[in-house]
């Protein structure tokens, strides 16, 4: 594979991360779409929640803005994708799957992030890998 058609995987990996993330942080700024999204009652919008939400959106557009400016070298930045599967999605997860223990939220709910979040990290995974065999030759 060429050089630069291993850039332009990296490229789409970067603003594939930066989409779900910035949709992810929508999601924490307005519960109520959330709460649409995942068809779940068991909100309780208490000012602890919101507080909650608030911190974790403000981390999630920052991760974002990470995610964009890793698009911009995309070789010389590829080690943000491993950092977002892990511990970033696999953080993410746990905590989906305590939601989903606890009757939360219900599991046919999350199965489409849970494969969303599987395809985005096995792709992560495979353009870092495949950037880094550039980088041995």
């Amino acid at each position: 594979m060429r050089k630069s058609n291993k850039i332009t995987l990296l490229k789409i990996a970067f603003w594939l991360g930066a989409i779900t993330d910035a949709l992810a942080a929508i999601i924490m700024m307005f519960p109520e779409f959330g709460t649409y999204l995942f068809k779940h009652e068991n909100v309780v919008s208490t000012p602890e929640y919101r507080y909650a939400l608030g911190m974790g959106a403000g981390l999630m557009v920052g991760w974002t803005v990470l995610l964009i400016w890793g698009s911009l070298k995309p070789l010389e930045r590829k080690g943000i994708l491993v950092i977002t599967v892990f511990p970033v999605i696999s953080g993410i997860v746990l905590a989906q799957i305590y939601a989903v223990s606890c009757g939360y939220i219900a599991l046919n709910n999350m199965i489409p992030i849970w494969i969303h979040l599987t395809v985005l990290s096995s792709y992560f995974l495979f353009t870092f890998i495949k950037s880094n065999k550039l980088n041995n030759r």
